[in-house]
């Protein structure tokens, strides 16, 4: 494995992201959640199991759920998820059978060193709508929203406006949402309110993460 030549393929591709919206955000309806975890996250290689949720926000509940497991063996490396998960990802994508309109990814979009978070490694390769919406702070500088439902705040990184940090809920940590590929900064946001329920998260990746939940189990104990 060589970082650097890792390095560039994420620079090569990233110029040929897409930052414009390819379908109205008020035309969406389907939005398909995509998470993974692992049987065992601390070795390698491990199982690695995707989950994705079809959700249909007009009638608010799940049309389709499919899963993907195989081993894993590339190693977990900060900046560099997509070479670890998306070749799960991109063979559960190919299982649904479902209209989706975005893909929505527990992971970042451009907020990354070199605007390649999974998100947008995954909008990309597959030519999807795709929006990374991340638990946890990754690169980029930012001001701490306010306490309140649905507050927000500009995420830069290297000065460059790359997302939101967005406090879903108030007293809980913020999520931080940009685009992966064909969409824009603003209409990720706009889509990902839209997806907000009860949950912290929004509800597709909130269920798909539930659902790794219940068949890690299941595998564990198998």
């Amino acid at each position: 494995m060589n970082i650097e030549k890792l390095k560039e393929f994420q620079i090569n591709l990233s110029k040929r992201l897409n930052l414009k919206d390819r379908i109205n955000p008020k035309e969406i309806r389907f939005v398909a959640g995509v998470d993974l975890t692992y049987t065992n996250i601390w070795t390698n290689p491990t199982i690695g199991i995707a989950c994705i949720v079809v959700y249909d926000l007009e009638k608010e509940k799940e049309i389709e759920v499919v899963f993907e497991t195989a081993k894993v063996f590339f190693p977990y490396i900060p900046t560099f998820l997509a070479f670890r998960e998306l070749p799960l990802i991109r063979k559960a994508s190919r299982r649904l059978t479902n209209k989706v309109d975005v893909f929505m990814l527990d992971g970042m979009g451009i907020i990354h060193p070199r605007k390649m978070g999974i998100a947008a490694h995954f909008g990309i390769v597959e030519d999807r709508v795709s929006i990374g919406v991340a638990k946890s702070h990754l690169t980029g500088e930012y001001k701490m929203p306010e306490n309140f439902d649905r507050a927000t705040t500009k995420l830069y990184v290297n000065s460059e406006f790359s997302g939101y940090v967005l406090r879903s809920k108030k007293n809980t940590k913020p999520i931080f949402v940009s685009p992966g590929n064909n969409i824009s900064i603003e209409s990720s946001l706009e889509i990902t309110l839209k997806c907000l329920k009860k949950y912290k998260i929004p509800e597709p990746t909130r269920l798909a993460h539930n659902y790794l939940q219940q068949k890690r189990r299941e595998l564990l104990n198998s």
